[in-house]
């Protein structure tokens, strides 16, 4: 009996020193890779710019998508752009990443909706110090990126 306390007394300890090996391969490594942070637009629900709700899953600070509210702004015609040409309005959305953060490349869902095409029905842009995604008629999505948070000290 005392043998398999003793067993078990053993396993645990070296689970717990396993777990603190574990802790300080992560804590090493934090400084070497930038912190990312998921952002969905999700406009799926409607057609307006209120029934778009931002989603921010992993966010080290709570974002809450009352305080990230979409507009809708006039949608710049270019002559370029075919897909958008009979779009007066877009439908654009504060995602609420730090303004010196970068961005990752856009993922829409559904990913077979061929009238969203980036750069011609939906995008992003950065407005007085905020990322924003946007899209236009004839696209309705759920948009998601990546904020790149510059707070990790990348090595230094």
């Amino acid at each position: 009996m005392i043998r398999i306390l003793l067993l078990s007394a053993l396993a645990a300890m070296a689970t717990s020193q396993e777990e603190e090996v574990k802790v300080e391969e992560k804590r090493r490594f934090v400084g070497f890779w930038p912190r990312w942070e998921e952002r969905t637009v999700d406009c799926l629900g409607g057609t307006t710019a209120a029934d778009c709700v931002l989603k921010a899953p992993d966010a080290a600070k709570e974002r809450k998508p009352e305080d990230y509210k979409c507009r809708e702004e006039p949608m710049p015609q270019e002559e370029f752009n075919e897909l958008a040409r009979n779009s007066t309005t877009r439908i654009a959305c504060p995602i609420g990443c730090e303004p010196d953060s970068d961005l990752s490349v856009l993922q829409k869902v559904p990913h077979n909706n061929h009238k969203c095409q980036k750069y011609y029905t939906y995008g992003k842009y950065r407005d007085n110090g905020e990322w924003y995604l946007w899209m236009t008629e004839p696209c309705r999505a759920a948009i998601t990126t990546h904020c790149r948070f510059k707070d990790v000290s990348m090595g230094k």
